[in-house]
C-alpha cells in the first residue's frame, strides 16, 4: 500500500537520510501504524536513516534505535533507546527516602502527597530499593516535571 506523505518522503525515495517532522501527527491509529511500517521498511537498508521529530512518543518507541530529547532548546539526552531503559528505572518511595539519594542518582521526580515517583540511575540506587521499568514518555515527563 502506498501512502503519500509529502514530496520529501516517498516510497521511491533514493536519498539515504530523510528528515521528518511530526509525520504521524493527526493520523488515525491504523494509518499511523502503516506509516511507521513504511519508515521501518525504508530503514532496513544499511545506507538509509530517518531523523524524526515527534510528540507521539509511542511512535518513537516503536521504530527508533536512538532517542534524543530536546526541551526548551536544550538537549537533555541522546542515547540508544534500549540503553535508556536499561540505564534508568522508576523509583517509588517517600520524600524522606529520596533525600538520602545523591543528586546524581535522580534524573527527575514528581512529588505528590502520596510519595515520590522518580527516574533513577539504576547503578546509583542503593541496595534495598527496587526500580520499575521506565518507558520513554515517563522518562521525558519526569525529567522536566519540576520545571513547571
Amino acid at each position: 500500500m502506498y501512502i503519500p506523505l509529502s514530496p520529501v518522503f516517498t516510497r521511491d525515495c533514493r536519498e539515504g537520510l530523510q528528515v521528518i517532522d511530526e509525520a504521524t501527527s493527526g493520523l488515525d491509529p491504523v494509518v499511523r501504524d502503516e506509516v511507521l511500517d513504511l519508515f521501518s521498511e525504508f530503514t532496513r537498508a544499511e545506507d538509509h536513516a530517518i531523523l524524526m521529530s515527534s510528540h507521539i512518543v509511542s511512535d518513537l518507541e516503536k521504530i527508533c534505535d536512538y532517542i534524543a530529547f530536546l526541551h526548551q532548546g536544550k538537549l537533555l539526552l541522546c542515547e540508544e533507546k534500549d540503553a535508556l531503559q536499561e540505564k534508568y528505572g522508576i523509583l517509588r518511595c517517600s520524600k524522606e527516602q529520596l533525600e538520602a539519594f545523591p543528586p546524581s542518582a535522580i534524573l527527575g521526580k514528581k512529588v505528590t502527597p502520596y510519595g515520590v515517583e522518580a527516574v533513577a540511575v539504576r547503578s546509583a540506587v542503593p541496595a534495598g530499593f527496587s526500580l520499575g521499568a521506565v518507558d520513554i514518555e515517563q522518562l521525558f515527563i519526569l525529567m522536566v516535571k519540576e520545571a513547571y
